[in-house]
């Protein structure tokens, strides 16, 4: 590949990142003036409310931190699809028939399944996890009362696992076609499960603490297995 046209991908997939970031901050600022309201809904329709337990909010400082956290969770979901349409017409061009099908299936999906995921979890999860801590943890006499910050908390790890895991997944299933990886001993994937490894157990929120090892290494096994659907160019 010539240098004129070894610069001019690059310069491709530069514009890509940089719309990418571009609309990452749009959506930022459209998440931003909604969020509030959205977590307001979204407690008052859990199951708790209709046993009589109460939220309260005991930190307000960690109440700050985990609203712009959920802020940027929910901006970086709702580029994952724009991103995935970008990312595919970036690829395109020097992808054999096949391989185009392999790479727009595998975009697909995970642009899809992510979203849909995450929205499960916040309307089904989080209120079934309600429904049984209570059967199992509640005492005669004693009020319920949650913490709204760990709550939301607990939502928001759960969805940050899950997009960590779709963006591994995706990297390491361009790996192995664009590559050529065999996936067992390349220094590229182990590299990459590390990093992925190493920011979910960092970046995990505090209500995960005694379980961010167990539960990275499980996603991040996860995200290995389903990458190896995509073909190895040989």
């Amino acid at each position: 590949m010539s240098e004129y046209h070894f610069h001019s991908h690059f310069t491709e997939l530069h514009s890509v990142l940089r719309k990418t970031s571009l609309l990452l901050i749009i959506f930022a600022a459209m998440w931003t003036t909604t969020s509030t309201s959205i977590i307001n809904e979204w407690s008052s329709s859990l199951s708790y409310a209709d046993s009589g337990s109460g939220m309260a909010i005991y930190s307000p400082m960690d109440w700050v931190e985990v609203r712009w956290t959920l802020v940027l969770l929910l901006s970086s979901l709702s580029v994952l699809p724009i991103f995935s349409i970008l990312f595919y017409r970036f690829m395109r061009p020097g992808l054999y028939r096949d391989e185009r099908k392999w790479v727009f299936t595998v975009l697909s999906c995970f642009s899809i399944i992510a979203p849909l995921a995450t929205l499960a979890i916040w309307t089904v999860g989080v209120s079934a996890a309600f429904s049984l801590a209570e059967s199992v943890g509640s005492i005669n006499g004693v009020e319920n009362r949650y913490d709204i910050t760990q709550v939301v908390s607990l939502a928001i790890g759960i969805t940050w696992i899950l997009l960590v895991c779709s963006i591994t997944a995706i990297s390491l299933s361009m790996s192995r076609l664009l590559l050529g990886s065999e996936g067992n001993d390349t220094r590229f994937r182990i590299r990459l499960l590390l990093i992925s490894a190493g920011i979910l157990i960092l970046t995990l929120p505090v209500v995960y603490d005694g379980l961010r090892l167990a539960i990275s290494v499980v996603a991040i096994l996860i995200a290995d297995m389903s990458s190896k659907i995509m073909p190895i160019r040989r």
